[in-house]
């Protein structure tokens, strides 16, 4: 691949991840790597380094929604959603799954 970004199963990534600097980075703050869970999921990457992304993301979307659930939400929605679907792709025995994936929403 050229410059500019990588095409993933025809998503776009932020960034090339040819490097073991660009993979540190995605381990550290995925969305700055990567537009959508499922782009991780696509990877050449050994499978537990896609589910550590995905966990970190996993994390951090749910710091997000903590914030917007006291109303000090600001930026894009958190896709836990979708990074829960990525995660059991990734590991189909769930053994990553969000132990809150089923938790009581606030209305």
């Amino acid at each position: 691949m050229g410059e500019g970004p990588a095409f993933c199963l025809g998503l776009t990534m932020k960034a090339s991840l040819t490097s073991a600097a660009a993979i540190e980075k995605a381990m550290i703050s995925p969305p700055s790597v990567f537009d959508h869970p499922r782009e991780v999921v696509s990877l050449d990457l050994p499978t537990a380094q896609k589910i550590e992304i995905l966990l970190r993301w996993q994390f951090d979307a749910r710091a997000l929604q903590r914030a917007a659930d006291e109303n000090m939400f600001g930026g894009n929605p958190p896709m836990l959603d979708e990074i829960n679907a990525a995660l059991t792709a990734v590991d189909p025995s769930g053994n990553h799954a969000d132990p809150f994936r089923r938790a009581a929403q606030k209305v």
